[in-house]
């Protein structure tokens, strides 16, 4: 949105699995794509991971300026945290299906690698290599996933 003419890269694939994986996993999206515009869109991220970069911001001003149609203004400070998220979308939907809840440190692991995931400048996300060497997936993904192959 803010950089039009920068060709995509793996960096997207990278932001995409980071949301898709919350969605599974939480059973909800991340952000609310249905009936939002570009505008809300940009709020929901910005209340969650924090201010855009300057220049992008400073882009987002002008285009509101210009006659955008969004609900929302620029956020000044994050109105729900991730811990608040994870909680209400991931160890709520756990509990109800009966399954044990997140433990503090994998929880604590999760949401890092996320972060790092979905990093506003394409160029500061991880690798999928990276990604994949984080501590959540080391210590539980990875593991969890040899034990459903073993039984197979």
């Amino acid at each position: 949105r803010f950089e039009p003419t920068q060709p995509l890269t793996f960096s997207s694939d990278i932001w995409t699995l980071a949301c898709t994986m919350w969605d599974i996993m939480g059973q909800r999206t991340l952000f609310e794509g249905l009936l939002t515009n570009d505008d809300d869109m940009t709020s929901q991220q910005v209340e969650l991971l924090g201010p855009l970069p300057s220049e992008w911001l400073t882009k987002w001003k002008e285009s509101r300026d210009k006659g955008s149609k969004s609900t929302h203004q620029p956020p000044t400070s994050s109105t729900q945290s991730w811990e608040d998220r994870f909680e209400k979308h991931m160890q709520q939907s756990r509990i109800r299906e009966g399954m044990p809840p997140f433990e503090s440190r994998e929880r604590d692991a999760f949401i890092s690698m996320l972060r790092s995931m979905l990093r506003f400048r394409p160029e500061d996300r991880p690798s999928a290599q990276q990604v994949l060497e984080s501590e959540w997936m080391v210590k539980w993904a990875l593991p969890e996933y040899e034990k459903i192959r073993n039984t197979d």
